[in-house]
């Protein structure tokens, strides 16, 4: 995965969590689309950390 890809994924799923956060609070859609959002975040990151600086 290249970087700009990577950056773009986090920046769409961030800004979806944010989204998410506003129009939907703490009603349990609103908690699951955080939850996903925020395993995808963290994902891009742990692959950045372990892929990206091999590269």
């Amino acid at each position: 995965m290249s970087n700009s890809l990577r950056w773009v994924l986090l920046g769409l799923t961030l800004a979806v969590n944010v989204i998410a956060s506003f129009m939907f609070g703490d009603t349990w859609y609103g908690i699951v689309v955080n939850i996903i959002s925020g395993l995808i975040v963290i994902g891009l990151v742990v692959d950045y950390l372990v892929r990206g600086r091999t590269r």
